[in-house]
Formats: structure tokens, sequence, C-alpha cells
């Protein structure tokens, strides 16, 4: 039988072009897990819509904690009513700067916005541009995930620096990426064991579909592959690098991708062992 990996697009509610890809792409099993930015004012019109999909894919919640408007006061860390960006929040997370308190409320805030629109607790966990791994609020997202019912598995940004290398692709953000996530996979948790599709979503990168062929090289037991879809007429950052990414996985060459390594898109608890069930 064909190995599963888990394929999970980020930033449902983004954008209408956004959510209409996702929900595409997974409507035609395409994807087997889509992250929703609760904190999005789309959120309330577009969450409605997951109805169609929730027997094809697991669900989850994108946390984000930068560049948008958060849902809950937060006068030290969005003093002009909008977030940080990545940058200022490393380097916070990183230095013990961070007001956790703010941050864990507003976590909760997003979290309730998913459960009341959609009936029922996140499958999964992640964070927009990764901040749920950061020093601080790792700790955070940790403690409110052992307390949903039933646990979701979590998003770690880690892999084997001899398999990045090896796929070529970005090296030095993989890299970096899966050296902050370290603290995050060490945590006793559900979560995948391997992870690709760090790239820069720019079209100097190259051909999505040739980039591909190197996210599933050297899969791990539990592989999660991040993509971002969507529609180059959009306004959001990087529209035509979603729309490649868009076009390549509703191909019949990204199904062929998959067939010469024996692979199929599945849903996180098809990555477990029968050992890891029991």
């Amino acid at each position: 039988m064909s190995k599963a990996i888990v394929l999970c697009a980020d930033d449902y509610a983004l954008s209408i072009p956004v959510s209409r890809a996702i929900l595409d792409l997974a409507a035609n099993r395409r994807i087997s897990a889509l992250s929703c930015m609760t904190a999005s004012a789309l959120w309330p019109v577009h969450g409605p819509w997951l109805a169609e999909v929730r027997g094809n894919v697991d669900i989850g919640l994108h946390i984000t904690l930068v560049d948008e408007r958060p849902l809950t006061a937060m006068p030290k860390t969005a003093p002009g009513g909008k977030l940080p960006g990545i940058a200022a929040m490393i380097r916070k997370s990183c230095l013990g700067q961070l007001d956790l308190a703010e941050i864990e409320r507003e976590i909760r805030a997003q979290l309730r916005a998913f459960t009341a629109v959609t009936g029922a607790s996140p499958q999964h966990l992640d964070g927009h541009l990764h901040t749920h791994v950061l020093p601080g609020i790792r700790d955070v997202v940790l403690k409110i995930a052992g307390e949903i019912t039933p646990r979701p598995w979590l998003r770690n940004i880690s892999d084997r620096f001899s398999v990045i290398l090896k796929r070529g692709v970005a090296v030095p953000k993989a890299a970096f990426l899966s050296a902050l996530g370290q603290g995050f996979a060490r945590a006793d948790a559900p979560m995948n064991d391997g992870f690709s599709g760090v790239y820069g979503l720019s079209p100097t990168d190259g051909e999505y579909g040739a980039l591909f062929e190197h996210f599933i090289a050297d899969t791990a037991q539990r592989h999660l592959i991040l993509c971002h879809p969507g529609t180059a007429e959009d306004n959001v950052a990087h529209a035509d690098g979603r729309a490649s990414e868009y076009a390549y996985l509703k191909s019949p060459a990204f199904l062929a991708a998959l067939a010469r390594r024996d692979l199929r898109v599945g849903r996180f608890a098809e990555t477990l062992s029968s050992k890891a069930l029991a």
C-alpha cells in the first residue's frame, strides 16, 4: 500500500481566492489538511464553507500572531492595533520580551472563534509564519493544546539537516526554521516527524512542480508538506506563487509525482503506524 503524507494548505480565510482554492483542492482530495486564520475578518463568512469538505481533510487553527489585527486588546504586543512583523516577534521571543499573558488570551480568542463557527475543536494547531514554535509562545501553545479534546496534532517544522541539504531547496531558510523549531519538536505531543514545502514563494525559486519533486524526496514516517494555494488576481502577498501551487496541485502532474514515489495524500491519523495507534 502506498505511503500516506500530509499535505496542508495554510491561510484559509486570508482572502476569497485563497479560501476558494483551498476548498477546491480539499473537495478533490488533493490536500489532506487545511489551517484557518480565525483572526481574519472573513472567517465568520468563510468558516461555514468548510462543511463541504469536513470529511476529506483535517481542519486546524492557523494561530496568527504577526502582521494582522488581533481579536483581543494587546497593548504591549500590538499597541497600534496591529501585530508586529515576524522579525520583531522572533527577536522579542528570543530575548524573553513578549507579554505571554496577552499572547495566551489572543490564542484562546482565536480558538473560541474556530469552535464558534465550526462547532468543533481544531484537529491540529500550527502558526502563521511558524510563530507557534517560538520560545515562550511554544509553551503557551503546548499548554492550550493539552486542554483540547480530542487532542490535536501539532506542526513540527524541524527536519534533519542532512535531508534539508539533500533536497536543496531554500536550504538557509529551511535550516533556520528547523533550528528554531527544535525546542517545540522535543515536546511530548502528537506531531509530524518530517517537514518540507519551504521555499521563497517567488518565481525566482523555479517552477513549483520541480520544487515539489524535492519536497517529496526522503519523506519521514509522519511527513508533512505545507502549501499556500491561491490565484494570481488576488491582492495578497505572493499571489503569483500561490497561483503556481494551486495550478500544480490540481494537475495530473501532481498525482503522477506522488505515484512515482508510491505516495498518497492522507490525513494525519493515516500516517501513524499500527504500533503508534496501539
